[in-house]
């Protein structure tokens, strides 16, 4: 939302008219909770101070003009937030000035292992001057204004609620803070040193600039973008190489692609890759972005899209860590993004005018939104190539009985339709028994829908069926997966797998929790990756802790006595932990992290594992599956909040019904996901004696010689 800064000081300044400002904010952001509301009512008064100071006299008043300031400034197709930005000149030159507020209490915080993150109040969190980093990075590679009018672009943090941020300045932070200076409430900060910082770089308005940053949209350096792509293709570098199969999928969208590239120049198309878990859809997609990104006749923006915070996090860290560049993460859009602008106030704001807002409204809602001037955020073709990893993710409002879901916008439309109407070419890599939340409602077939619905001819499908880079590359483990879960779609394997020992890969029952624990050990020692799993069938009690490891073992996720030599134990864990949605900290193991101290010190669910894989899995399998005879659900170990609505349901029909059936089918997919992780083998726990003797009788070759007859 832009300002002249002197608009926002009488705002800021007056307790009411604050007031009013918050509200604006919480609508232009969605941000709701009574902790922002809070956040902002301290920050923005202080801010208000400080810029209301002689200092930026030049800037605040030159022929009749005033500068301006952008609050809570969404930066083009991303979901992050600027706090705020100054906008005007600097020496005759275009400037922007980032600023980071955080209205945090300092004390107890401490220097970190690494310059981005610092420890505070006990746990690791990203430093502020390395966020702010990230979004200077990113306009500077990725917003059309500053690509076209080269700006100086400046950052500073500004700590609101503290007059001593001396730990986040100290070594290995002082070269950061050093270029992207920090200031408290400090009477010498917010009276003197942070107002002539400001005043230093910003010298007098710019409304035409002001503006025209303010409506910037995506749009990729591409000489960064081929210097990334680059790193992604070279040999001994890159962790994405093709096999198989998968060189066989590339080869075959690279065909459907140069169809369009070299045709009309108005032509679409959509390309649907199908591929069940471990046949290598994350790596054709990031091989094939590398090319496109490289192709000469792909002169705008090529972006691989996610559809979960896990999947955004861990594909942004990917990309940064291969090219070696933080504004790498800006090639990851997630599917949010493609909204062209519709939201929650906007439908408020509607319904209280007395129209229908409804997702089965979503084309008219579309169209009216366009009447009333709202500004398009992702126009029709701006990508020139979309690329949707774990496209069976995306939410599509329109399908009967689709809950809310957190983020978005249930009556803009489908997800996929957004994605095919903003890009030339739609890439979808999905594996339908991968859907695992109540708001994952998006099929191949759906796919195919709705690109007839944009009269889009060229729809083509691919499958890497039987390729198979997990599990021991043992496609026969899959279909022996899919068969003792009640999933076989017909995927029936050439020869039997069991796990007889000798086998490629490992299928190994422990009897307590602690067995995983040792058994991965050891593989750990050995150099191998591990990681611990389990179903949602314990609450996350420890979401909001700072520090889940060292909650007192009642209060853990996971607590479980287990006997062992007639001595009983206790076995405690958290869930992962995820500050912020960042799940790198739990898949990836960054340096400093936790996990990277002790790789086995948290569980992780199958919403954040999907997509994802380690040498070795624990998996702990609870009393939320179980075997009867059949495969039947205990919903009151069903602890999933994104099936909250399914489990109601199930709950109500008291064992039998539909919702109950489609609760197993999810809790089967669920542990589908769970024990095709694993590369070189899987540890399995039962918390029901019945289930582990069932899986322990199909685990025998007699056992596969019956099923095949």
């Amino acid at each position: 939302m832009l300002f002249e800064v002197s608009r926002f000081c009488d705002c800021a300044l007056d307790l009411e008219r604050r007031a009013g400002l918050i509200l604006q904010l919480q609508a232009e952001t969605g941000r709701w909770g009574d902790d922002e509301a809070w956040a902002w009512d301290s920050s923005l008064a202080r801010l208000a101070i400080a810029l209301d100071h002689e200092a930026l006299k030049r800037f605040h008043l030159h022929l009749g003009c005033r500068g301006q300031i952008s609050l809570e400034y969404r930066l083009p197709a991303s979901a992050q937030w600027v706090d705020a930005v100054l906008l005007g000149r600097s020496s005759g030159t275009p400037a922007a000035v980032f600023i980071e507020m955080k209205d945090w209490d300092t004390s107890g915080d401490q220097p970190g292992p690494r310059p981005g993150l610092v420890l505070r109040q006990g746990s690791l969190v990203l430093h502020p001057c390395e966020q702010l980093r990230g979004y200077i990075e990113y306009c500077r590679r990725f917003h059309s204004t500053v690509l076209d009018r080269n700006p100086r672009v400046e950052g500073t943090v500004f700590f609101t609620a503290t007059r001593n941020a001396g730990a986040h300045a100290m070594p290995p932070h002082d070269e950061l803070a050093r270029h992207l200076p920090i200031f408290t409430v400090h009477q010498r900060d917010i009276g003197d040193r942070f107002p002539a910082h400001l005043g230093r770089i910003l010298h007098e308005p710019d409304a035409d600039f002001a503006n025209a940053f303010e409506n910037g949209t995506y749009r990729q350096d591409r000489s960064f973008v081929r210097q990334v792509a680059k790193a992604i293709t070279e040999p001994g570098r890159s962790p994405f190489v093709l096999l198989g199969n998968q060189q066989k999928g590339y080869e075959l969208c690279l065909h459907h692609v140069d169809a369009v590239l070299g045709g009309d120049p108005s032509a679409k198309a959509v390309i649907i890759v199908e591929g069940p878990p471990g046949s290598g859809k994350s790596v054709l997609a990031a091989q094939l972005w590398a090319h496109l990104a490289t192709d000469e006749r792909v002169t705008g923006n090529v972006v691989l899209t996610t559809t979960s915070a896990a999947q955004r996090t861990n594909w942004s860290y990917l990309f940064e860590n291969v090219s070696g560049e933080l504004a790498a993460r800006g090639i990851v859009k997630p599917a949010t993004s493609y909204n062209p602008g519709i939201t929650a106030q906007w439908v408020k704001d509607q319904r209280e005018l007395g129209r229908r807002i409804d997702p089965s409204t979503w084309k008219e809602n579309l169209a009216l939104y366009s009447l009333l001037g709202g500004r398009d955020r992702c126009p029709e073709n701006c990508f020139d190539v979309s690329i949707v990893d774990e496209a069976h993710a995306l939410v599509d409002p329109t399908k009967p009985g689709t809950p809310l879901a957190m983020g978005v916008v249930m009556q803009a439309g489908p997800q996929a339709w957004h994605i095919i109407r903003s890009s030339r070419i739609s890439v979808f890599l999905l594996d339908g028994d991968q859907s695992f939340r109540d708001v994952e409602t998006t099929t191949a077939n759906r796919i195919e829908e709705l690109a007839g619905d944009l009269s889009i001819t060229r729809v083509e499908r691919l499958n890497l069926a039987g390729a198979q880079f997990r599990c021991s590359g043992s496609s026969e483990y899959m279909s022996w997966l899919d068969e003792l879960l009640g999933l076989d779609s017909g995927r029936n394997a050439e020869t039997s797998w069991h796990s007889d020992r000798g086998g490629p890969f490992r299928f190994e029952i422990v009897e307590d929790p602690a067995g995983l624990d040792e058994r991965l050990s050891i593989e750990r020692q050995r150099g191998a990756s591990v990681r611990l799993a389990a179903s949602f069938a314990r609450k996350w009690r420890t979401q909001r802790s700072t520090a889940p490891w060292d909650e007192p073992a009642q209060e853990q996720d996971f607590s479980i006595d287990y006997t062992r030599g007639g001595t009983v134990h206790r076995w405690v864990r958290p869930w992962n932990y995820a500050p912020a949605q960042d799940y790198t900290l739990f898949i990836q193991a960054p340096p400093g992290s936790r996990m990277a101290q002790d790789p086995l010190a948290e569980v992780g669910c199958p919403y954040v594992l999907r997509g994802f894989d380690y040498d070795y899995l624990g998996v702990l399998w609870f009393g939320d599956l179980v075997w009867r005879g059949e495969w039947r659900v205990d919903v009151n170990h069903v602890h999933e909040t994104a099936w909250a609505k399914t489990r109601a349901a199930a709950k109500r029909e008291a064992g039998q019904g539909p919702a109950t059936q489609e609760l197993i089918r999810r809790l089967q997919r669920g542990y589908r996901i769970l024990l095709s992780r694993a590369i070189r083998g899987v540890f399995v726990w039962f918390e029901d004696e019945a289930t582990r003797l069932h899986v322990t009788s199909e685990l025998r070759p007699e056992s596969r010689k019956r099923h095949m007859r």
